[in-house]
């Protein structure tokens, strides 16, 4: 992916934004707080519509690092606006950052201090992180992820992990060696995920070289911000990502049971909301969402729905779904 030659021991922390003008400043300013100082900034904004590139340019403005502002008509594709970023990023080391979130201010240090020490590690991530709110308050001083307290000693534990539990680490608030991402492709633009999908080309990439190695850190490396905008509260976008992230690298496999749960999940907010629309497109999607929605019919949370409507009806109450 790399057009260019890398800068050694320079960090590249590549930012992508659209519409967080309240917290992007707040983001950019945790940067401009490491105690690590080789660092340049990437930002990409994608075709915001609020006051977010004025608020980029009057805090990059301050930045005690280089930097670059990458502005963009709106692609809606994250894929493809990290890959444009990496495309513009010169250092030996990556760390990516969405910016509503923020980075702890050792988050570069202590990781990169690990992957000076051993070249053949690729990867230093966490194991948890920090929640906040829109205001900063801490709201979970220690979320933990899945794989917090199990031990991982190849990449081939870390890939089996990827697949059952649908999940590992965060990829913010990790330092990648930039190299692993050229040799992987950097992320899959024509995928709906992002996360997901470059760990797992990372692991299957580290698989076939068992000499490469990783750290997993339990200790935060960022606080990530939880508000009405995140993209893990659409569902139905997560259903997506992970039938497509299975097609493409496990398609011998069938759906891990995790699916199951949230594809339930995404059936009760359907049913909730009375959303009949989204619904039908998600079967339309996918013959595997239209027959684990058999499934969910046979639950008891379904049948207790059904009923309660039943009820209603009788008594001329306006159904609930």
């Amino acid at each position: 992916m790399s057009q260019q030659k890398l800068i050694p021991q320079l960090c590249s922390v590549v930012c992508t934004t659209y519409n967080q003008a309240e917290f992007c400043e707040r983001s950019l300013q945790s940067i401009f707080d490491q105690d690590y100082r080789n660092i340049e900034i990437v930002v990409i904004d994608d075709g915001s519509t609020d006051d977010n590139v004025a608020a980029l340019e009057r805090a990059l403005a301050r930045s005690p690092f280089p930097y670059r502002l990458i502005t963009q008509e709106n692609t809606a594709n994250i894929a493809v606006n990290i890959n444009r970023a990496l495309a513009a990023a010169t250092g030996e080391y990556l760390c990516l950052l969405s910016l509503d979130d923020l980075l702890l201010p050792d988050c570069l240090s202590t990781r990169i201090r690990l992957l000076e020490a051993n070249p053949d590690k690729m990867f230093v991530a966490n194991t948890c992180n920090i929640e906040i709110d829109k205001t900063d308050s801490v709201t979970n001083d220690r979320y933990l992820a899945p794989m917090h307290g199990l031990e991982f000693r190849t990449a081939a534990d870390l890939l089996e992990h990827e697949y059952t539990h649908i999940g590992t680490f965060y990829v913010q608030g990790g330092v990648f060696r930039r190299a692993i991402f050229d040799a992987v492709g950097g992320y899959d633009e024509d995928m709906t995920g992002d996360d997901l999908i470059i760990r797992t080309k990372i692991f299957r990439y580290m698989v076939d070289r068992p000499s490469l190695g990783f750290s997993l850190l339990d200790k935060p490396g960022f606080a990530y911000r939880k508000h009405g905008n995140n993209i893990h509260r659409d569902t139905f976008r997560q259903l997506k990502t992970v039938l497509e992230w299975r097609n493409r690298y496990f398609p011998e496999r069938p759906l891990p049971e995790a699916f199951r749960g949230w594809s339930f999940l995404f059936f009760s907010q359907c049913l909730a909301s009375r959303d009949k629309t989204k619904l039908e497109h998600a079967f339309s999607y996918s013959k595997e969402l239209k027959e684990l929605f058999q499934d969910y019919r046979s639950t008891w949370k379904y049948r207790r729905r059904a009923v309660k409507n039943y009820i209603r009806r009788i008594f001329g109450v306006t159904a609930k779904y």
